[in-house]
């Protein structure tokens, strides 16, 4: 019912999503957000600028193509596949090359955001069956798997002692066996949202050792992580410690008490969570339905408050802030619109794995 209200009432960006209708490409491609975004990616690839990977700007790569698979842009557009081949091919480069594999910070960028940044909204966009990409996300899904499945959650090193490194960080450096070649083997957002855009192409054994490193994420001791960023601190840094990563952070949620701070984030991180078997069976994953169920109206569809589906300038796709699907905001039905698309996303993966329903 909400599918058939949305693709009546929403502009062309949600009407493509819901319904892949070739004859809306060139509609979609008039839309001003699509324009917009689609627009940062042909400069980049102009330029041939693999720079600026990570970060909230909006010419940040994560940003601009996480936007673009949210408005609908994906590999059967001859347009956007000729531009996106650029990234393609550098990651075929990339993954092949025997460069310097000494441990510094460069080193863990080369593989956080030459690999698993560059790499994580593809599957998303329909080139998951490219070597490159299939590289990348097993090869993340062992690193990880080897230690979530030992159920520890005692990731520092407080014994070292860190000469330079301000006394505030130092009882929270990671333990450098966990880095120890470059790769993090710490699960973060862009892992997850690698791992729900490749979950349905991937062998069962693949799927069970991804729900083994989401079930650590919901494990008992993992709320005690320190804060929200991870510092590391390699043997031949080019700074003395810095975080490259954060973890997974989960709102805590209660209909009468809300971290307000990482609100935000809430709908976004629900719906690349609806993709994981071991998320949808959590206590945590049931609080958010029940905190946006307050929200669902009579008709059925839901009506968010501005601080879930916002759209901000400068700021990570990744933390919920850029939640507009090609509406034009004066519209006077953009938040009903907005709200009940993202909530039908989440409700759809529910359904499908029949664990959850919404």
């Amino acid at each position: 019912m909400n599918k058939e209200w949305l693709i009546c009432n929403s502009s062309v960006p949600i009407k493509y999503n819901l319904t892949r209708s070739e004859d809306l490409i060139d509609d979609l491609f008039e839309n001003y957000e699509v324009l917009s975004w689609f627009g940062r990616l042909c400069d980049r690839v102009s330029d041939r600028d693999l720079g600026n990977i990570h970060g909230s700007h909006d010419y940040r790569y994560e940003n601009i193509i996480g936007k673009c698979f949210i408005l609908g842009l994906n590999a059967s557009i001859p347009r956007f596949d000729k531009r996106i081949k650029f990234f393609i091919n550098f990651l075929e480069n990339h993954i092949n090359q025997s460069g310097d594999k000494t441990l510094t910070f460069g080193l863990m960028y080369q593989y956080l955001d030459y690999e698993t940044i560059l790499a994580c909204y593809l599957p998303f966009l329909g080139y998951h069956s490219e070597d490159c990409i299939l590289y990348i996300t097993h090869k993340r899904i062992n690193i990880l798997y080897n230690f979530t499945r030992l159920g520890k959650y005692d990731i520092y090193r407080s014994d070292l002692s860190y000469p330079g490194v301000k006394r505030e960080w130092k009882p929270y450096i990671v333990d450098p066996v966990l880095y120890e070649d470059g790769n993090i083997a710490l699960p973060s957002i862009h892992d997850l949202i690698l791992f729900s855009g490749m979950y349905s192409f991937l062998d069962e054994d693949s799927k069970d050792r991804i729900e083994t490193i989401v079930n650590w994420i919901f494990g008992g001791d993992y709320g005690k992580i320190h804060g929200n960023l991870y510092y590391y601190v390699p043997l031949d840094p080019s700074y003395k410690a810095k975080s490259i990563n954060s973890k997974v952070i989960l709102p805590v949620l209660d209909c009468g008490k809300t971290d307000k701070g990482e609100l935000p984030r809430l709908i976004f991180l629900c719906f690349i969570l609806s993709h994981f078997k071991s998320a949808l069976r959590s206590e945590w994953f049931l609080s958010a339905v029940k905190y946006l169920s307050q929200y669902k109206t009579i008709t059925g569809r839901y009506i968010f408050p501005s601080n879930l589906i916002m759209e901000q300038t400068d700021s990570y796709v990744t933390s919920g802030r850029h939640m507009n699907v090609g509406e034009f905001k004066n519209c006077k039905n953009y938040f009903e619109i907005i709200s009940t698309y993202w909530m039908e996303k989440i409700a759809v993966n529910c359904r499908e794995s029949k664990e959850i329903d919404i």
